[in-house]
């Protein structure tokens, strides 16, 4: 894939996931109203409205998307297919995991929903997950559940921790299995 068929195929992604949250929240007008979530699901603190995320969600994805191109190298005016597929894995894998969390949290079971959450930071050890085709995917995975602000604030503030844990701990938790192994 040359630099031009790449950059079309980002607006499309752009594209489909802004009309997404859209059709989302026009869906959810049209049958009661667009609903809005409280901070950290506590009472106390105020309500986020998903409206929100007719801004946020194409904006989040455009600077993630952005991210994603200026990472990938670019050999000869050419993308390499292996880098393609290898962020297609990542943003699916991703999702999928996005999705079982949402709708463990939607059909009540907690217990799932935060040991998949907590299961975040010991993924960081081995996998970048911090990387903006799996924030990507995260996203995307939890927007019909939680909205397009809240997926947003919860994967801006789970991608560093999960980039500290990745850069401060990966190098070690690898040569701890490397060793136990040999």
């Amino acid at each position: 894939m040359n630099i031009k068929s790449f950059n079309k195929a980002i607006l499309l992604i752009l594209g489909a996931i802004t009309i997404l949250i859209w059709s989302l929240l026009i869906w959810d007008y049209l049958h009661g109203g667009v609903p809005a979530h409280h901070l950290l699901a506590n009472k106390d603190l105020p309500k986020i409205s998903n409206w929100w995320g007719a801004v946020t969600v194409p904006f989040t994805s455009f600077l993630l998307l952005s991210s994603l191109k200026t990472r990938i190298t670019f050999e000869n005016d050419q993308v390499p297919a292996h880098l393609i597929l290898k962020e297609c894995y990542s943003f699916f894998a991703a999702m999928l995991y996005a999705v079982i969390l949402s709708v463990s949290f939607a059909l009540g079971n907690t217990q799932i929903s935060g040991l998949l959450f907590l299961g975040l930071p010991l993924t960081a050890l081995f996998f970048p997950i911090y990387r903006s085709s799996y924030f990507l995917g995260f996203l995307v995975g939890m927007m019909y559940t939680f909205g397009g602000v809240l997926p947003v604030i919860i994967g801006t503030i789970m991608s560093i921790i999960c980039y500290l844990l990745f850069i401060l701990f990966h190098p070690p938790s690898i040569k701890s299995v490397t060793k136990t192994t040999v």
